[in-house]
């Protein structure tokens, strides 16, 4: 309830001001309580009365009274509050408001921020330069699943950051060199083809992969052609050089396609080719810190160090035999560059579990380098999610995004075309049916993805049965793009010749009935008022699942409100008509807005 609890901090802060000690300003003083202050437990209050609660010893420290000083000047009665009063361990304070009014800010806050709503306007000194790493898939190699996490993980991130009001750069980091290059060059010697190239690049470029890997498999002498490639490559030879370069601009330009079509954009595009040969400046600052070890006569280099955590001695390979970069020694590079150039207060990588060791050398690394700087203030340095089992390009299994859509796409046509389907009654042009289904298709996709913690591992192919059965309610994106649309229905219907107007009396929608239908008003309000504190929750946890079960919720409460207080009722005045359209108007918004920081485009039709 964060608005909600702006506000009531504004009143605290009015009430208390004149007795604070802290040497702080009026308005400084409600900044602070904001962020010290937290939801209302209705188990020691009263359903009727929104509260906002205050961790006692806080508020103290801030006030900087004594205990009695405080309690004299909390309870003392004010006309700011319906009632203020205290937990049964005397551990937090709540500060409780008249309903109504409550309900007439929260939606008057809607209808002034509309798109912006839930939003943290300034946060002032607490805002972050976040820069976020995802997606970053190999180049030459089709998208599948597995970089459907990623992305959308990722954008959805990067939605909560921006939202919660940090400045954030979204840099899509691509697979571009080392070792898989000179397999893919090697077997392109083989088994290129410019034809196939032409008309399928992606789909041909993966098969030459996969069709060399499995040569090197049975072959030993084909793993040292491929790494000679690889050295050539690095060495700056210009045939191999022009090929690569002519796969990677392939490979950009298709995967565009496919993150427009998710919904996702970038700011910046990089490649570990851009910090390959930047690997000698790595291994001589980590020298100087007395970190590199030499095991052997050839190129070999080991980066060694004490975790700080468990004590142990850790050994990284910082450069091959060959004196070839590896990842993790680009990766420095592209981090210490990243922090050079944009000045970010925070690195934050969305990745695969399996790459936790990785990104925790990596930043073990970078400490010993720069103790000085933080690499990761206010959020976690890599949020991994779980690995999603039965992918392997290298073996040719694997799930490819466009087909997953595709037939996806297709059964949500094939459903929306049926006689008795609720989801699309008018009649429609067959190809906006067809955009609606794909556009379904992919909302389902990311919903399905960030409906529980990103930690979380499953088989795909069970997860892709389950989103299939569109017909299932929880966890399913339909009820709620249907909800969306129902309400735009509602909202545009002329017959009802009604306008918002914020200043509609709440009086109509509150009730001394205790029956859980006169409740809904006020609790919808309530979910409604929740949007900022749960994106807020969701930035600290570097979580998206909050939301998907924010809008849960809220899409529940919509149905139960929308069954019970219907609109459009002959028997009822103006005045009550406009308390609702409104209501169910901000209900949208709120949705709308919800859904986007999903990366989930709202449907007014479906």
């Amino acid at each position: 309830m964060s608005y909600f609890k702006r506000l009531v901090s504004k009143k605290i802060a009015n009430a208390l001001a004149r007795s604070c000690k802290a040497g702080i300003t009026q308005e400084e003083l409600a900044n602070e309580v904001y962020f010290i202050a937290g939801h209302g437990n209705l188990k020691y209050t009263n359903d009727k009365l929104p509260s906002v609660c205050v961790n006692r010893r806080k508020l103290q420290e801030l006030m900087q009274l004594s205990k009695p000083d405080l309690e004299n000047v909390v309870f003392d009665k004010n006309p700011e509050f319906e009632n203020v009063m205290s937990d049964h361990k005397g551990q937090e304070i709540h500060f409780m408001v008249n309903p109504q009014k409550f309900m007439q800010e929260v939606l008057k806050e809607v209808c002034r921020r509309r798109d912006q709503y839930g939003k943290t306007e300034n946060i002032g000194s607490k805002k972050l330069k976040i820069l976020v790493d995802f997606s970053s898939p190999n180049i030459a190699k089709e998208f599948h699943e597995g970089h459907l996490r990623s992305s959308v993980i990722g954008n959805s991130l990067c939605n909560l950051y921006q939202a919660a009001g940090h400045d954030v750069l979204r840099v899509n980091y691509l697979g571009d060199w080392g070792t898989q290059f000179g397999v893919l060059l090697s077997g392109y010697e083989r088994f290129g083809d410019e034809t196939s190239l032409e008309s399928n690049a992606l789909a041909h470029l993966s098969d030459v992969y996969v069709r060399a890997n499995k040569e090197i498999k049975n072959d030993p002498t084909l793993t040292a052609r491929a790494s000679e490639i690889n050295r050539h490559l690095e060495q700056g030879n210009q045939e191999y050089l022009k090929l690569w370069q002519k796969f990677r601009e392939i490979s950009i330009s298709e995967y565009k396609k496919l993150y427009k079509m998710l919904g996702v954009e970038f700011d910046v595009y990089e490649g570990e080719s851009m910090y390959y040969n930047k690997s000698t400046e790595v291994i001589d600052r980590l020298e100087e810190k007395g970190c590199i070890e030499r095991p052997d006569s050839t190129d070999l280099v080991l980066a060694v160090y004490q975790c700080p955590k468990t004590g142990s001695r850790r050994e990284v390979v910082l450069q091959k035999q060959d004196g070839t970069s590896v990842y993790i020694t680009r990766d420095i590079a592209g981090a210490l560059e990243r922090k050079k150039r944009y000045g970010m207060d925070a690195l934050q990588y969305v990745v695969d579990q399996r790459q936790d060791g990785h990104f925790t050398n990596l930043l073990n690394l970078l400490n010993i380098m720069e103790p000085s700087q933080s690499w990761s203030k206010g959020v976690d340095f890599y949020r991994s999610f779980g690995q999603i089992e039965g992918l392997s390009t290298r073996e040719g299994k694997v799930l490819l995004l466009r087909d997953i859509i595709e037939d996806l796409s297709n059964a949500m046509l094939e459903s929306m075309q049926q006689h008795d389907h609720k989801y699309s009654k008018e009649d429609c042009d067959p190809a906006e049916l067809q955009q609606r289904a794909l556009t379904m298709a992919i909302s389902h996709l990311i919903y399905t993805d960030l409906r529980s913690n990103h930690n979380r591992p499953y088989k795909w192919k069970t997860e892709l049965e389950n989103v299939r059965s569109w017909k299932r309610r929880k966890g399913n994106v339909i009820p709620v793009q249907y909800c969306h649309a129902r309400l735009c229905q509602l909202l545009e219907n002329s017959a009802l010749e009604l306008t918002v107007n914020p200043d509609a009396s709440m009086k109509h929608l509150i009730s001394s009935d205790q029956t859980s239908v006169s409740a809904l008003p006020l609790q919808l309000v309530s979910q409604i008022a929740r949007l900022e504190d749960v994106i807020h929750e969701g930035v600290n946890q570097s979580q998206s699942y909050c939301i998907h079960h924010y809008i849960e919720h809220l899409v529940a409460l919509i149905g139960k409100a929308y069954k019970n207080y219907i609109v459009n009722d002959k028997s009822l005045t103006l005045e009550e008509m406009e308390a609702r359209y409104l209501l169910f108007f901000c209900a949208r918004q709120t949705l709308s807005n919800a859904l986007k920081l999903l990366g989930i485009p709202p449907m007014k039709k479906v």
